[in-house]
């Protein structure tokens, strides 16, 4: 009881530090610590993934993923899977845009060429996960929205695994970000997002107080956890992704983070995806 009272008085003080701030420019904040002292140029990862769903047994993967920078805004992903046998060589390579959807293509080992991502596939999930191909472009490229993008407002604080959280709503202002509205909970502290809930539907009522229960069902809910720092940067080791209507979800864990390693242009490239894994 007396923590549960301090942490209420902390979150107290803490948004009288800052009562005057807009949810505009928490976001600028993140955005100049992810263009500043956090800013990084490659990255290579690990995961190991499990998909759960109440209607067949729980499935394991595994991928290493590779991401990589380039002028004007765009941002190249590609990602092969190692395990199991049955997803081993297929591969995703990802064109992020700054300003339109990201173009998207997936090399299935077994018909041994890659199909372009397009249209109603993008609402698919990701190798049957609850991330669908949409959902990995709107989640990379959300720390890069300007106002012109999505409007933000502030809607109080709340707690997300003992995490002081500012709690801010997106409403998002082009069309192909494809979702209606977007509310994130940003650590005070360290602003790494704890939690996103995507909606396509606005809620019947307003809100009812910051970080109250919404009377919508998000489409998908992210969360994070274990956030360590990799050199300067800190990342969450741990993210869950829930559908609520189908009671699915899938956890992804990172095994191995790198940065800056000097990743080779070619790996980021359509023939690169039928190489199965980068040597």
């Amino acid at each position: 009881m007396m923590r549960t009272v301090a942490l209420m008085a902390a979150l107290a003080i803490a948004g009288a530090a800052r009562g005057d701030e807009s949810a505009r420019a928490i976001l600028d904040r993140q955005r100049a610590l992810d263009e500043g002292e956090r800013h990084w140029s490659e990255r290579r990862e690990h995961l190991q993934m499990e998909v759960i769903d109440p209607r067949r047994a729980p499935r394991q993967m595994e991928l290493e993923r590779f991401d990589k920078r380039y002028p004007a805004g765009e941002e190249r992903t590609i990602a092969y899977f190692s395990a199991p046998d049955t997803v081993k060589g297929t591969a995703l390579l990802a064109i992020a845009h700054p300003d339109r959807s990201a173009d998207q293509w997936l090399f299935l080992p077994e018909t041994k060429r890659a199909r372009r991502i397009g249209g109603e596939v993008r609402k698919q999930g990701f190798v049957g996960s609850d991330l669908s191909y949409h959902d990995l472009d709107v989640l990379e490229r959300m720390p890069t929205w300007s106002e012109s993008d999505t409007a933000a407002r502030l809607r109080g604080a709340a707690l997300i695994d003992g995490v002081a959280c500012h709690v801010i709503e997106l409403t998002p202002h082009r069309a192909g970000i494809g979702y209606q509205r977007i509310v994130v909970w940003l650590g005070r502290d360290d602003l790494v997002a704890r939690q996103v809930e995507l909606y396509e539907t606005v809620p019947p009522t307003g809100w009812f107080g910051a970080g109250g229960a919404d009377p919508a069902q998000p489409t998908r809910r992210v969360r994070q956890s274990d956030v360590r720092s990799v050199g300067r940067i800190p990342l969450p080791h741990r993210v869950d992704v829930e559908t609520p209507d189908a009671g699915t979800k899938t956890t992804v864990v990172f095994t191995a983070v790198a940065f800056d390693q000097g990743l080779p242009d070619a790996l980021f490239t359509q023939p690169a995806l039928e190489w199965g894994r980068y040597p």
